[in-house]
């Protein structure tokens, strides 16, 4: 794994950080600007971190990634009617 040392012990993963970057281009933003933003809105809002780390974990590009957080302790009944309201 590439990492990008910035400190002593503050360690990121190269191919994020240059996935990042071009994110943060076309918003105009620096990494201090948008670290700086999302101290700020933890501190303002503490629950914004685990829906954070729900975000970052949650896998994509395929059919098992569609269904994180979709399955729970519910009957297929109940599951079978939720998805009938949220389609309609």
């Amino acid at each position: 794994m590439n990492i990008l040392k910035i400190r002593k012990n503050f360690v990121f993963d190269k191919d994020m950080i240059e996935q990042t970057k071009v994110i943060l281009k076309k918003q105009k933003k620096s990494f201090t600007e948008v670290i700086n933003l999302y101290f700020q809105a933890i501190i303002k809002e503490p629950s914004l971190l685990d829906m954070i780390e729900k975000k970052a974990n949650r896998r994509t590009g395929s059919f098992i990634g569609m269904l994180d957080g979709k399955i729970g302790n519910q009957n297929f009944k109940d599951m079978k009617n939720e998805h009938y309201e949220n389609i309609s």
